[in-house]
């Protein structure tokens, strides 16, 4: 039943962050390509499990969790006009990337919860000073799956206690988040453009 849930969950988010990546493609297309991530991820881990798949689904997953929500971060830094922090944040991403083969397993889990503290606090530095409470959500919801990291050897939650119902909670907080963070940007880029307007009517 739980294997169902984690299934269907798994298509809804796919949809939820492909319209996502459709929508904030013209507000910044650094969110538009972490959602499109997260979609692809969504999308193979809701086709049958074969050992074809199991390796390439397992990377995907790792590359929406971590870079997702990373490359949201990287959008609302931008939109703010701290371009210095949005290159910062994306040369860890790119050193992060390129140590992945030289890392152990559980020295990866470290760095990518790192990666993802790092991404979260980005983003929560930018929603709270904007007073987007919608930004503040969502970037948390979308940030818990890399914190968590269920599928590591060093996870959060124990998988025992945890089971497949924290699996399919994180996928629907995932799925909520996306939902508030497309909300939030949209909603920033338009008080963005406003300020602009009453910046050169001034």
């Amino acid at each position: 039943m739980n294997d169902h849930f984690i299934t269907v969950g798994n298509i809804a988010l796919c949809l939820v962050a492909l319209l996502n990546a459709q929508r904030l493609f013209k507000v910044h297309r650094a969110p538009a390509v972490g959602f499109f991530l997260v979609a692809c991820s969504a999308g193979l881990s809701a086709l049958p499990s074969s050992p074809l798949l199991g390796s390439v689904r397992e990377d995907l997953q790792w590359v929406a969790e971590v870079l997702g929500p990373a490359m949201v971060s990287f959008g609302f830094l931008w939109l703010s006009d701290d371009h210095s922090t949005a290159y910062v944040l994306l040369t860890g991403l790119a050193l992060l990337s390129t140590l992945t083969d030289w890392l152990s397993r559980d020295g990866l889990t470290v760095m990518s919860r790192c990666m993802a503290l790092s991404s979260l606090s980005c983003s929560l530095t930018v929603c709270l000073f904007a007073g987007n409470i919608l930004g503040v959500l969502g970037s948390v919801a979308l940030s818990l799956p890399a914190i968590v990291a269920l599928n590591s050897t060093s996870p959060l939650v124990p998988p025992e206690a945890a089971g497949g119902v924290l699996k399919s909670v994180l996928i629907g907080t995932t799925a909520l988040g996306c939902w508030s963070i497309r909300q939030s940007l949209e909603k920033y880029f338009q008080d963005l453009q406003g300020w602009d307007r009453n910046n050169i009517l001034t």
